[in-house]
Parts: C-alpha cells; sequence; structure tokens
C-alpha cells in the first residue's frame, strides 16, 4: 500500500507518462515515414500500457483507501476524492469534484489553501494535523490531516493530494480516559490524604505463609510516631523486629487469621520502644493484593478514653456513696445524740464499777460520731481554711497520736527530715487525717511488728515529698489500682473509704499520692505537695 508521499508520486508518475505519451504520439504522426515504423509503434505501444497499469493502481489506492482522500490541482479545485471522503464528509463526489476548496462549506479556506501550497512548495509535507471541521449536515468531525505535495517529471508542483482520518472516536475515548486518569488521580489524593493525616495509625501489612505479620509494606505518620520510628526505617525493617511474636497484639490477630476471618476488631496492650504502655482498639481488613495475602490494621490509642471511663465510673460511685453517706449519717445523728444525752445523765449517779463501763460507752459513741463525720466529708465536703504549715510537726504530732498502738503491735514510727524544709499551704486537719489513715493502715498491715520509716524531702523549689514506707505483708499489683475506690478494702473490716478520703484531700491540695508495694516485702505511700 502506498504512502502519504507515494500518493504524490504515483501521480506525479502518471503526470509524467501521460504528456511524455501525448508528445510520442503527436510527433508519430506529424513526422516523417521512418517515424512510423513497426519499431515507434511499439514503443508507443508499451508506454501506453504502463501508463494504464499505474493509473489503475492509482485508482484501486485512492477508491479502496479506509481515510478520506482528497486531490487538487494547484487552485485549490478538486479533481478527485474517494468514497471514504463522501463517508466522512457527507458530500457525494459530484457534489465538489470540480470545485475548489473554499467553495464547500466547512473546508479551507482561500488564505490557508495559499499558505498550504507555500508550504508543501518546499517539498514539506503537512503531517498529522489535527482539525475540526463541517459536514454536509453542519454537524463537526475531528480530522488529522496530512498533505503532501505533488510534483511532475520536472519537479515542478502541479497539485496536492490530502488524506483525512476521522479521529472522532479515538478523541472522545481519550478525552474519557483522560477524564478517567484525573479522578482516579482526585481519589488517590483523596485517599492519600485521608492516610496521611488520619489521627489512628494505619498498617499494611504482608502476611507471610505462616499467617505471621512478615513486613510493612505501607504506614501512615500517625503510625510513624507510635512506633517511634521513621517510615522508611519501618517499612526497612522485619515486622518481628518492631513488634515482637510473642506479643498479645501479634497472638491475637494470627489468630483471627488462622480462623479464617477476614475482618475482626480487638483490643489489646502494646508497650512501645519508649516505654510507653497503650491501650489499643485496632480493626484488621484481610485481602489479596498481586496474589499476596495483605492485612489492612487501623490502630485507635483507647488509654486516654479507657481511663476517662474509669474515673467517670468511679464518680458515679462516689456520688452514690454520698448519697448514701448523707442519708446513714442523718440516721445515725439523730438517736446518737440522745444516747449521749442519756448517758451523760446515767454518768453523774453512776457507781465507780459503772463509771468504767460508762467511760468505754462514751469513747465507742465518740468513735461513732467520728465515722459519722468521715461520711459527712464525703457527700459534702466541709469548708476548709488553708494557711502555712509546719508539716514536720504535724506529722510529729499524729506519730505522737499512733505511737502507744504501734508499741502494742512492737512497731517503731521513724522520723526522717533531709535538709530545711519549707512550710507547706494547707489544711492542718485534713492532712492529719491522711496521715492517720496511711499511718493505720501501715500499722495493721505488720502484724509481726518491724519498722514504719516516714521520709520528708524537698525535691525541687515546688514540691514537698512525703515517704511511708512499712514492712508489712504488701498488696499484689493486681489489687492497688482499685485501692482508693469507695468500698474497696484489702482488710476483712475495712469498708473502703479511709484511702478514698486520702486520694480525694490530696487531689484537692492539687497533690498526687501513690502507692507502690510487693507482696510480703512492704509498701511505700508517696504524696507530693505544692508548696504554694
Amino acid at each position: 500500500m502506498f504512502g502519504i508521499l507515494g500518493l504524490g508520486v504515483a501521480v506525479a508518475t502518471i503526470e509524467f507518462y501521460r504528456k511524455f505519451y501525448a508528445v510520442a504520439e503527436e510527433a508519430a504522426y506529424a513526422g516523417s515515414d521512418s517515424c512510423k515504423d513497426e519499431e515507434d509503434s511499439f514503443f508507443v505501444r508499451i508506454m501506453k500500457k504502463e501508463l494504464e497499469y499505474t493509473k489503475e493502481q492509482l485508482e484501486s489506492f485512492i477508491n479502496h483507501h479506509m481515510d478520506a482522500v482528497i486531490i487538487t490541482d494547484l487552485e485549490g479545485r478538486i479533481l478527485r476524492v474517494n468514497e471514504a471522503y463522501e463517508k466522512v464528509y457527507g458530500w457525494k463526489a459530484h457534489e465538489v469534484v470540480g470545485k475548489t476548496y473554499y467553495e464547500i462549506a466547512g473546508a479551507f479556506s482561500e488564505d490557508v489553501h495559499e499558505n498550504i501550497k507555500k508550504t508543501v512548495a518546499e517539498k514539506e509535507a503537512i503531517n498529522r494535523v489535527e482539525v475540526v471541521r463541517a459536514r454536509k449536515d453542519g454537524s463537526l468531525v475531528d480530522l488529522r490531516i496530512t498533505i503532501s505535495p505533488i510534483f511532475n517529471g520536472k519537479d515542478e508542483l502541479i497539485g496536492l493530494s490530502g488524506v483525512c482520518v476521522d479521529i472522532s472516536e479515538a478523541k472522545k475515548a481519550r478525552k474519557e480516559l483522560d477524564l478517567l486518569h484525573r479522578k482516579l488521580k482526585e481519589s488517590e489524593l483523596k485517599y492519600r490524604t485521608l492516610f496521611e493525616y488520619a489521627n489512628d495509625a494505619i498498617y499494611l501489612l504482608e502476611i507471610g505463609s505462616n499467617h505471621f505479620p512478615s513486613r510493612f509494606i505501607e504506614v501512615n505518620e500517625a503510625g510513624c510516631k507510635r512506633f517511634g520510628y521513621t517510615r522508611e526505617e519501618l517499612l526497612s525493617m522485619p515486622c518481628q523486629d518492631i513488634i515482637p511474636r510473642d506479643s498479645d497484639i501479634v497472638r491475637k490477630t494470627v489468630e483471627e487469621i488462622r480462623q479464617g476471618n477476614l475482618s475482626f476488631t480487638l483490643q489489646s496492650q502494646f508497650t512501645f520502644k519508649s516505654g510507653e504502655v497503650k491501650k489499643l482498639e485496632y480493626s484488621g481488613k484481610l485481602f489479596n493484593i498481586e496474589n499476596k495475602k495483605v492485612l489492612l490494621i487501623v490502630s485507635r490509642d483507647r488509654t486516654e478514653y479507657l481511663e476517662t471511663e474509669e474515673l467517670l465510673q468511679k464518680s458515679e460511685k462516689l456520688a452514690a456513696v454520698g448519697q448514701l453517706a448523707t442519708a446513714i449519717a442523718h440516721e445515725i445523728r439523730n438517736p446518737l445524740t440522745a444516747i449521749k444525752g442519756f448517758m451523760q445523765l446515767l454518768t453523774e449517779k453512776a457507781s465507780k464499777e459503772e463509771l468504767t463501763y460508762m467511760n468505754i460507752i462514751s469513747s465507742e459513741i465518740e468513735r461513732i460520731e467520728m465515722i459519722t463525720d468521715e461520711f459527712m466529708s464525703v457527700a459534702k465536703p466541709q469548708a476548709v481554711t488553708f494557711q502555712s504549715i509546719d508539716l514536720q510537726l504535724l506529722i510529729q504530732q499524729v506519730i505522737l497520736l499512733l505511737q502507744p498502738q504501734a508499741t502494742m503491735k512492737n512497731i517503731f514510727i521513724e522520723l526522717h527530715s533531709y535538709g530545711e524544709l519549707p512550710l507547706v499551704y494547707c489544711e492542718s486537719n485534713q492532712m492529719k487525717q491522711v496521715f492517720i489513715n496511711i499511718l493505720k493502715n501501715a500499722i495493721e498491715a505488720m502484724p509481726s511488728g518491724g519498722e514504719i520509716k516516714v521520709e520528708l524531702r524537698q525535691k525541687d523549689n515546688n514540691h514537698l515529698h512525703i515517704q511511708i514506707i512499712d514492712e508489712g505483708v504488701g498488696i499484689s499489683k493486681d489489687r492497688i489500682k482499685h485501692l482508693g475506690e469507695p468500698f474497696y478494702s484489702i482488710k476483712e473490716d475495712g469498708i473502703g473509704l479511709g484511702l478514698m478520703i486520702c486520694f480525694n484531700i490530696i487531689q484537692q491540695h492539687k497533690g498526687t499520692l501513690s502507692i507502690e508495694s510487693e507482696v510480703n516485702k512492704g509498701t511505700n505511700v508517696e504524696i507530693c505537695l505544692p508548696l504554694k
């Protein structure tokens, strides 16, 4: 099949043979008899056959070309079009042949034709120019046009040939493809933004044949911060170097995968390389990418939420305790007042032997009053007066008060002060209650006797630290976290309000109270109070 330039060469060849044949035939008839011999006639017949053969080839090329073909002279007059032209433009051959470009609606203007002619005169084809043209019915069609020059045997420009390719469908498909690419890019940008800037940690993990995560495929910024590595470090390290296989989080995840669960939500606790322990809730989705099993993990830090929930539960318990305490204290105080009044009358008339019992009853009544006061302080905190207190002196008074009880159990309470201690801004009665409760707990925790150390030191310019260390039976770790909750006590006859009141008082003083203990080795209670 001829190319575009082949079309121009073929037309030029026909033109050359046609003119040569005309000259030869004219010479044959106008010349001498020697020009009409058989040899000359044979030569003319051969050239005529060659011309006819070339003409047939050109006709076949033009007629059967799948794209629209148009041939014009130098004036822009259309000499020939093929069937494909009729289909593309809607014009029939007899409607356009003999007319110029600019006489047909939607074709080139005269100025454009002149510019084209100048360009191709320099033997330069106009290649693959995309244009929009009007059909006979006025509709528009997208075309890719190539225009080539036609030269005769003397290398003279005698015409133009054009091939028009209908690219409407291709252009439409290209627009749709561009639109699809743009949408895909926008969608990718949206998901990438959601992925990168999500508050939750997101991980994409490759799952090995043993169902264990083998490596990180992708991770967002929140996930990098949580583990304390850069993205490049996480993607280059084996998964087991970051999350140990024996960790609770891996064990639960592998168990879900082995059970065939494609999606799951779990809760676990994990210790990060910084030493920070977080309670996590994570959702997993298992799927395949390029014949590889992949796990998408979205992990959320639930530590603060669970702590808040725990505080809320404690608050609800405390509210219930307050209501209960108010009711109990009110019901007890009324009859207690009457009992005290009658006891005073009986004491005045009692014998010496009866007086002994009366004193015991009176002390127990006072103890009941003290308990009801504690109930009332839980239900309705009393107005307090803060002032600068010598905490060392206050603790000495508490030790003096409790030393007889300690001595009976073979316990010695020792006070150590380190350096010159400043005054502490606090409410003396409340702080005295705190130290009484804690020291009484220490004494009761040492049935075999021993030593209780009370140490005071100023660790910085703003806080005073008090440590109360005993050698008692200790407390297990699973029970320490519940200390301070209402109605929770490790003593058989305890009601769980003593420590709760201590925690509340220290909290009101903007301080902290922490408890460390080990079974059979003792307990260390540390109180930190601000100086101002």
